[in-house]
């Protein structure tokens, strides 16, 4: 796959901190962004990626540095965990945190594979047509990221406009914190999770540590912040943030959310039943699919994702066509593209029970000369009944579409193909689904 960023939040969830002890949590970036952030700052506690000068109030680091210690021993204690190597924070304004993960997409990312899966979605009407996801997602990661952990550096950054230490970027803290944490006593290298072509799993396995870490910050807050901190916090995160959120494409809006609300609600679940202990055993075997983050007991009865491969390109193409692109939606992102963009409740339902009984799937872009294309979504099912809903569903949002479609296959084996025409969609063998 190529590299995805997934490090933002989604401010209208920080606004959500004041009901945090209720069990809706704010949450902040993943631990997973690879290329080097040390450039931007040599300073150890406070930095801008631009300029110091950007910082209106002036830091004191030895009184951050006080602050985070005490953060840091109240975590392990919550967390379980002890650390093996020190961690000091950076603090980066807004400009530095676009800045760093401007660096980290210019350095991190798959370029080409990025711009195809671009118009792959644009295909299945998931994006307007022409738009970059690289250019979707950096503006989306860097205007709601709030602090992250880079895995590779073992350096942690938050958030603070200010320069300074206050009520949000403790909390903020507390969930990075625990990305350090994890890193140290699991190797979040091993969750492999920048896997080619494998986005659908890739999602499923940063949801471990993110709703780990989001747990860790709710009992973290709970033990140790005020009302007043939490109401500071959350008003904080109130504003043009919550508008560039909620105008973001669902795709990338659910992607970014998942790892926070549905990794809390797996992760959650295994700690209800065996504590900390159960949660660190995930490491060892972390999950495959979102779909078994979705559905716990998968997960806890070994079911993972059916392997589904693809056609070699048909010859009745003729010469100049290739399969550009190729990877794995995963329960999640079909969910996404049956609901479409801000679905009503009703909707969501709809879409929801439709792509409940996933069981794997494989979509293919294939480009042919003079701008030709065709995608091919190929889905396996873990009940007839299931299938037959999806397909039903699928109509539907094919239907929405203006290029040409079919749905082929059975009720557990559903292939859908999208063509720039009819020409090239019957070049595609079909068998229609019952």
């Amino acid at each position: 796959m190529h590299f995805r960023t997934r490090s933002g939040i989604g401010a209208l969830l920080a606004s959500l901190i004041v009901v945090a002890a209720c069990g809706s949590p704010p949450a902040t970036a993943t631990p997973t962004l690879g290329p080097r952030a040390s450039a931007l700052s040599s300073a150890g506690i406070t930095a801008s990626a631009t300029s110091s000068a950007s910082l209106s109030a002036t830091p004191n680091p030895t009184a951050d540095l006080a602050t985070y210690a005490r953060i840091e021993t109240q975590v392990e204690a919550v967390r379980d965990l002890a650390p093996k190597a020190p961690v000091t924070p950076i603090l980066l304004d807004e400009q530095g945190v676009r800045d760093w993960m401007t660096k980290a997409m210019e350095s991190g990312v798959d370029h080409t594979a990025l711009a195809a899966e671009s118009r792959l979605f644009s295909h299945l009407g998931l994006l307007p047509v022409g738009a970059s996801l690289e250019q979707l997602e950096l503006d989306l990661d860097a205007g709601q990221a709030l602090g992250f952990y880079d895995a590779d550096t073992k350096q942690l950054y938050i958030l603070s406009t200010s320069g300074t230490v206050g009520a949000e970027q403790q909390w903020v803290f507390s969930h990075e914190f625990t990305h350090a944490l994890q890193d140290q006593n699991f190797g979040l290298d091993k969750l492999a999770i920048d896997a080619p072509n494998q986005s659908d799993r890739d999602l499923a396995r940063t949801a471990l540590p993110e709703g780990d870490a989001t747990l860790t910050m709710m009992q973290w807050a709970e033990r140790n912040m005020s009302i007043l901190g939490l109401l500071s916090s959350a008003f904080s995160g109130l504003g043009p943030q919550t508008d560039q959120f909620n105008n973001a494409p669902a795709i990338l809006r659910e992607d970014l959310m998942f790892p926070y609300e549905a990794g809390l609600s797996f992760v959650e679940g295994v700690y209800e039943k065996g504590g900390w202990p159960a949660v660190d055993k995930l490491y060892a075997k972390p999950p495959s699919s979102t779909s078994q983050i979705l559905h716990p007991a998968l997960y806890a009865a070994g079911i993972g994702p059916v392997a589904v491969t693809l056609n070699a390109v048909p010859a009745t193409l003729g010469t100049g066509w290739k399969l550009t692109y190729q990877d794995t939606m995963g329960e999640l992102q079909l969910r996404v593209w049956l609901e479409g963009e801000h679905p009503t409740d009703a909707q969501a339902t709809a879409a929801d029970s439709a792509a409940s009984s996933w069981a794997g799937d494989r979509i293919g872009l294939y480009e042919g000369p003079g701008g030709e294309w065709a995608v091919v979504l190929r889905t396996q099912w873990r009940s007839a009944s299931g299938g037959t809903a999806f397909v039903a569903a699928a109509h539907q949002t094919l239907a929405g579409l203006s290029s040409p479609s079919a749905v082929c296959g059975d009720a557990t084996h559903a292939d859908i193909i999208i063509a720039a025409d009819m020409a090239v969609l019957g070049s595609f063998p079909c068998q229609p689904a019952e």
